[in-house]
């Protein structure tokens, strides 16, 4: 009868881990929300439009920033 229960046992716990080896967890693209800081807080600052953040020192990735009349451009 200990025979038994212990294969019983056995055979349920090998059963758990054949069925999770086989689940997986997948979270849906677009379903994390994401708070994107203010971009006066990361690295390289913000770029001159003042909503994007620069990803280096020249801001290579901003939009082209028209200046004001007054403002030389170069």
């Amino acid at each position: 009868m200990e025979n038994k229960t212990l294969i019983i046992i056995l055979s349920l716990i090998l059963l758990f881990f054949i069925i999770a080896n086989h689940v997986s967890l997948v979270v849906a693209p677009g379903s994390e929300h994401v708070e994107q800081g203010n971009c006066s807080q990361t690295a390289f600052g913000c770029c001159p439009d003042g909503e994007n953040s620069k990803i280096d020192f020249y801001g290579t990735n901003c939009p082209k920033y028209n200046p004001g009349p007054g403002y030389k451009q170069y």
